[in-house]
C-alpha cells in the first residue's frame, strides 16, 4: 500500500482501510463516498477480500483488486471487481488512476513485461498512523528469483530473473526516514553478490539497525557477511525448508545443501547476525521422523527464532498444478471455503497421513518453544538481539500454545469432514 501510494498523484485523497489490524464492520469501517476502492488480495484474505470488495461495490464505488492472488487467479478475481491488476502496480496503477478519473476504467491491467525496477517511485508511510503497526519501514532492493521450487509463488509473480535497484536511489530514499529501523523485503538480499556488498558498503553511513531475507545460497562468503554486519544487520530470516536432500530434490531447491547449514550459522553467529530458520514439512520426500529430525538440527544449531509451516498448495505454482492433476488436493479451491483452518494439510502427502503431518507439525512447534529449548537455544549475539532474545521466544511461545496448540477443536471437527470426503474420492 506504501507503493501504492508513492505511486498516486499528490492530488488525489487517499484514506487507508486495514482489515489486519482490526475486522473491519462493512457498514461503518469502510469509506463509502470514495471513487474507488483498491484492495490487495493475498491468497490466504481472498474471500476476506471479496466480501469487502461485493461491500463497496453494493455502494456504487468502483473496486480494484491486485496483488499475488489476483496475479495468479484473475479471471476468478474479475468476478469480484471491476478491475484487475495482474503484477507489478509501477505502471499499471498510474493508468488506473487516469482511467477512474476518466470515467473508463478498464476490466484487466497486464504488464507486456516485467517492469524496470532500477528506479522506483519512493512509498509514502505517511498514511500508517497506527500504534499498532510495527515502528520500522519496509524496503526492496531487488525482486524476482532465478531459482524455481514448486511450492513458491515468488517466481510466477516476479519473474526468474533478478533485477535489481541502483544502491543509490534506495539510499536517497533512506536517508530522509525518521526511522532507522527498516526491513528489506527482499526474497534474498544476497541474490547478486556484487549488488549486496555495494549495498552494505552504502548503508553503513546511515547507521541503520535492519533485518532481511536471505537464502542459504550467498551466505557462505565471509566478506559479504562481515560488510553486511557492518552495515547494521541484525537478523536474517533464512528459508532451510528442509534437512532432508531429497526432499529438497523433489521441490526443485536444489540450491541447498544440509551438509553445510551448520557452517553457515556459525558463520552468520561469528559476525553476532541472529536467524530466524523457517522449514517447511510435508515435501514428498518427507517421513514420519522428519519432524524430530528437524526439532533436533534446530536446537543444536541454536536459532534465534524458528517458524515450521506444513506446506501449501497456492494457486500459480507448480506444486498446486501438480498435486491436483495427481488427485491429491483435499479441497482444490481451499481460499473460498470460509470454514476451514488453513494449517490442516489441504493435500494427501506421500509418505504419511495428513493427520501425521498436522500433529507432527504442532508437536515441533510445541517442543521448539518450550521453556527449556528456549533456554538451550540462546547464544549472545549483537546486543538488539541479546535483549530481545527471551521476550520474542516468549512471545511466541504464547502464540503456539493459542493460535497452534489451541487449533485441536478444528481438526476434530472439520479435518474429519475433508478426510471422509478425500477417502470417498
Amino acid at each position: 500500500m506504501a507503493t501504492l501510494a508513492g505511486l498516486t498523484p499528490r492530488d488525489v485523497a487517499l484514506t487507508l482501510r486495514d482489515d489486519t489490524l482490526r475486522r473491519l464492520d462493512p457498514a461503518t469501517d469502510l469509506d463509502l463516498g470514495a471513487d474507488l476502492a483498491a484492495i490487495t488480495v493475498s491468497t490466504k484474505t481472498a474471500l476476506r477480500a471479496y466480501e469487502l470488495a461485493a461491500a463497496y461495490r453494493a455502494a456504487g464505488v468502483k473496486v480494484v483488486l491486485g496483488g499475488i492472488h489476483p496475479t495468479a487467479m484473475p479471471e476468478e478475481a474479475g468476478q469480484h471487481a471491476d478491475a484487475v491488476v495482474v503484477g507489478e502496480a509501477e505502471g499499471l496503477w498510474e493508468r488506473v488512476i487516469s482511467d477512474t478519473r476518466r470515467g473508463q476504467l478498464q476490466p484487466l491491467y497486464r504488464h507486456a513485461s516485467l517492469p524496470d525496477f532500477s528506479h522506483v517511485p519512493h512509498r509514502r508511510w505517511d498514511l500508517f498512523r497506527s500504534r499498532r503497526y510495527i515502528p520500522l519501514y519496509t524496503l526492496q532492493t531487488s525482486r524476482g528469483c532465478p531459482h524455481d521450487c514448486d511450492f513458491c509463488s515468488v517466481t510466477p509473480f516476479f519473474g526468474h530473473q533478478l533485477r535489481l535497484r541502483e544502491v543509490d536511489d534506495l539510499v536517497r530514499e533512506i536517508e530522509p526516514l525518521d526511522r532507522r529501523w527498516i526491513m528489506f523485503a527482499d526474497d534474498n538480499i544476497v541474490a547478486s553478490r556484487s549488488h549486496a556488498r555495494q549495498l552494505f558498503t552504502a548503508l553503513r553511513p546511515l547507521k541503520l539497525t535492519w533485518l532481511g531475507q536471505a537464502s542459504l545460497q550467498g551466505l557462505h562468503h565471509r566478506e559479504t557477511l562481515r560488510l553486511m554486519a557492518d552495515s547494521g544487520c541484525m537478523a536474517l530470516f533464512v528459508g532451510f525448508e528442509s534437512i532432508n536432500p531429497a526432499s529438497l530434490a523433489g521441490c526443485g531447491k536444489r540450491q541447498n545443501h544440509p551438509e553445510r547449514y551448520l557452517e553457515i550459522v556459525r558463520m552468520l553467529h561469528d559476525h553476532g547476525i541472529a536467524i530466524w530458520a523457517a522449514f517447511v514439512f510435508g515435501l514428498d520426500e518427507d517421513h514420519p521422523d522428519v519432524f524430530q529430525r528437524t526439532l533436533e538440527f534446530a536446537q543444536k544449531a541454536g536459532f534465534f527464532m524458528a517458524s515450521f509451516a506444513i506446506q501449501t498448495p497456492y494457486p500459480g505454482t507448480r506444486l498446486h498444478q501438480r498435486l491436483e492433476a495427481e488427485g491429491r488436493l483435499l479441497v482444490p479451491r481451499w481460499w473460498l471455503r470460509a470454514d476451514r483452518d488453513y494449517d490442516f494439510p489441504l493435500y494427501r502427502p506421500r509418505h504419511m497421513t495428513p493427520e501425521q503431518l498436522y500433529e507432527g507439525w504442532q508437536w515441533t512447534w510445541d517442543q521448539f518453544y518450550r521453556p527449556r529449548s528456549i533456554l538451550s537455544r540462546f547464544r549472545p549475539l549483537s546486543l538488539h538481539a541479546t535483549v530481545g532474545y527471551l521476550p520474542l521466544n516468549l512471545m511466541q511461545r504464547r502464540l503456539v500454545q493459542g493460535k497452534i496448540l489451541g487449533r485441536n477443536r478444528f481438526f476434530r471437527r472439520d479435518a474429519g469432514g475433508l478426510l471422509a470426503r478425500w477417502r470417498k474420492r
